[in-house]
């Protein structure tokens, strides 16, 4: 469902509106209507609509003052308006498209897709990744990693660098804390401020003029030695 509010002076044009948004717009719903700019800022910073249709000329304020005191919302402002010379301005502050009216329904029909195919759009992004399933943001787009690939994190300055199985390496723009978070704690330790190690790809642990983890992919990872005791004490728990 796409929730809407429509904002005019003229109850006809509202309940005209209406009609058309029930006729060719199914998925809309009307959640309330507003005759004044005031009544409307009120209404939409209450009920957080999807879409606002915004009527430009009304007594007193009018829809660009509107536009103004609810800029921080998410909603998408559709413009209707009997001047066309107003459209101009509307997409200049903001405006996801306008209507001039009388509205034809072939105009609020490609609206309407333009309106589902970008609230789909931002909904898809906001869908949560499947659990366990860690998300990296990389130059071609996002890719999807279970942590049973990882063998281990790498902090390099603000970036990390995600190590892999089949000698696989992805660099991204994120601090390694972000990541750690994400982990599974029993099967991943930040064993150093530089490294996360997958405990399950440790296959030798190393002390020679220092503390090591030899990893699954021939890599040798530097153990704090705060954090040796702790270290090995996962990895046998890991076996357990």
């Amino acid at each position: 469902m796409i929730s809407a509010i429509i904002v005019d002076d003229e109850k006809r044009s509202i309940m005209n509106l209406e009609l058309l948004l029930n006729e060719h717009c199914a998925d809309i719903t009307v959640v309330d209507r507003a005759s004044t700019a005031l009544e409307a800022v009120g209404k939409i910073l209450s009920l957080q609509p999807d879409v606002v249709f915004l009527d430009v000329q009304m007594p007193g304020y009018n829809g660009f003052d509107v536009l103004q005191q609810i800029k921080d919302t998410k909603a998408i402002i559709i413009f209707t308006t009997a001047h066309k010379e107003y459209a101009i301005e509307a997409l200049r502050k903001g405006a996801f498209d306008y209507l001039l009216k009388p509205i034809d329904s072939n105009e609020l029909i490609n609206s309407y897709r333009a309106i589902s195919e970008k609230i789909s759009s931002e909904r898809l992004r906001q869908v949560p990744p499947a659990k366990g399933i860690i998300e990296l943001s990389v130059k071609e787009g996002i890719i999807f990693v279970k942590p049973d690939q990882i063998i281990r994190l790498e902090a390099s300055g603000s970036y990390t660098v995600f190590i892999l199985d089949n000698n696989v390496r992805h660099v991204v723009s994120k601090s390694m804390k972000e990541y750690e978070a994400q982990l599974p704690k029993t099967g991943f330790y930040r064993c150093h401020n530089s490294h996360v190690v997958n405990l399950k790809k440790v296959v030798k642990f190393l002390h020679n003029n220092g503390y090591f983890a030899q990893m699954s992919d021939g890599s040798i990872i530097e153990i704090a030695r705060k954090n040796k005791e702790t270290f090995l004490e996962k990895l046998k728990k890991l076996e357990l």
